[in-house]
């Protein structure tokens, strides 16, 4: 389905306290290249047993860098004009200086967005320290794929977080679906978070065009959470139907 950028953003919530002492009302979202990079099936195992050899390559396009940047700069627009690099090209010799070039490329197109790049272990160190000055952040598959859990981590449980896989073209369908990670030791027992399920229609709303239908749906979530009404990861009681009927009746 060519679903090329995965979208995951991060919040502090109304009614959910961050593990973090100062978590200073962040707002952020994560801009993921989600077909290639790191976790293309390029590779192989050899020599099975005492020399053995395993080899990942990477695949970076510049197709690929080049549309996930510009997704992510076009989303800014929209939001508080900044958008985040995550590179590691300092360490890794060939994609990451080819993909802190596309990102100055690319930037040059958006005058009015004001650009930043950071190392991976740096910028996962201040999505801690100080995670209200990220807006939007640009990744690779891999580095994506880590930073999304930590925005999840600091928001308080990853079973809130959202997710969307777009298809950019608009030719196939874009998937919406909570992707931060499953829990099959909790399965069948109606105690799973459904908030990361319920945020990720509202990103579906909004993809669609039915904004004001996704904000009050965000509204909802929030007022259920101020109430108390949370799922044993956020160290509450409540089963799943219950937290689905509170948001249901904020929502009506």
């Amino acid at each position: 389905m060519q679903q090329s950028i995965n979208v995951r953003p991060a919040k502090l919530l109304q009614g959910l306290p961050s593990p973090l002492r100062h978590p200073n009302g962040f707002d952020f979202i994560v801009v993921r290249e989600n077909s290639e990079g790191e976790y293309a099936e390029s590779g192989g195992r050899i020599h099975s047993g005492q020399d053995e050899v395993a080899i990942q390559n990477a695949i970076f396009t510049r197709k690929g860098t080049e549309r996930a940047m510009r997704y992510a700069f076009e989303l800014a627009k929209a939001r508080r004009q900044h958008v985040t690099s995550a590179t590691k090209s300092n360490g890794i010799t060939y994609s990451m200086p080819f993909w802190d070039e596309v990102f100055a490329q690319v930037g040059k197109e958006y005058e009015e967005v004001r650009k930043t790049s950071n190392h991976i272990d740096a910028l996962a160190a201040f999505l801690v320290m100080k995670p209200e000055n990220f807006d939007v952040i640009v990744a690779s598959n891999l580095f994506g794929d880590i930073l999304t859990d930590l925005g999840g981590a600091i928001m308080g449980s990853i079973g809130i977080a959202p997710a969307a896989n777009i298809n950019t073209e608009g030719v196939y369908p874009s998937m919406f679906e909570p992707v931060h990670g499953s829990a099959p030791d909790i399965a069948g027992q109606g105690i799973a978070n459904p908030i990361g399920q319920i945020w990720t229609g509202k990103m579906m709303l909004d993809f669609l065009g039915y904004q004001d239908a996704g904000t009050n749906i965000l509204r909802s979530i929030e007022l259920t959470l101020a109430r108390g009404i949370k799922t044993p990861d956020l160290d509450g009681t409540a089963t799943l139907r219950e937290v689905t009927d509170a948001v249901l009746h904020y929502l009506e």
